[in-house]
């Protein structure tokens, strides 16, 4: 038997994860301090800190930031804490190979859906054809994916409703042109319990970018 579970969500969380939030933090703390480091990334993240780590690593493979070489041992001794300065401070997030491909297919989406291409209403096939570009394709089914969870959360509005063999058309409402900044596609972890038919605790959010 398929559960179906509607969730009501109260008072969000702020999602302080991912390379935009991580940059935020790191040039905060070279303007305070003049350098940074992943534990003090981590502090102010809700995020995993090898996912940190990661992001440093590509941020020095493409000579945004430099490792400090006299690197400070912790106070309670071991390892030397790893220091880090950016050297090519800039206000918007660096957008490395990894973290484009991944973020890009909804950037594009979320533009076509804002431009001319979107005003007068589009389909999913052609919300996917208008947004691929050669290194990193839309699926249909992507676009589709996209064009629903937009929907449902009043994004869009629908001008020709879809049918068996019909592609609903759809457009952005203009009041919900919130920016140039997509709307993060967000995927919950729940924990449902059988026995009292209730989720328990509260939905842990994580963005899910096709």
């Amino acid at each position: 038997m398929c559960i179906v579970l509607k969730l009501q969500v109260g008072k969000a969380e702020r999602i302080l994860r991912g390379g935009a939030h991580f940059w935020s933090v790191m040039r905060t703390l070279q303007a305070d301090h003049g350098e940074f480091t992943v534990s003090a990334i981590d502090l102010a993240s809700n995020a995993d800190a090898g996912d940190i780590r990661k992001f440093v690593r590509s941020l020095i493979a493409a000579g945004f930031v430099e490792r400090i070489d006299d690197a400070v041992v912790g106070p309670t001794g071991g390892s030397p804490i790893k220091r880090y300065r950016i050297v090519r401070n800039q206000a918007e997030c660096p957008r490395l190979a990894q973290s484009h491909a991944q973020g890009s297919g909804q950037r594009n989406m979320w533009n076509v859906l804002r431009g001319p291409l979107g005003r007068d209403g589009i389909t999913a096939r052609d919300l996917s054809a208008y947004a691929s570009t050669e290194a990193l394709p839309v699926p249909l089914e992507t676009a589709k994916s996209y064009l629903k969870l937009l929907a449902a959360a009043g994004y869009l509005s629908c001008m020709v409703e879809g049918g068996p063999r019909k592609l609903a058309v759809w457009r952005l409402r203009p009041s919900m042109d919130t920016g140039p900044k997509p709307p993060m596609i967000l995927r919950s972890k729940l924990v449902y319990d059988q026995n009292a038919g209730k989720v328990m605790g509260e939905p842990l959010a994580e963005e899910d970018r096709p």
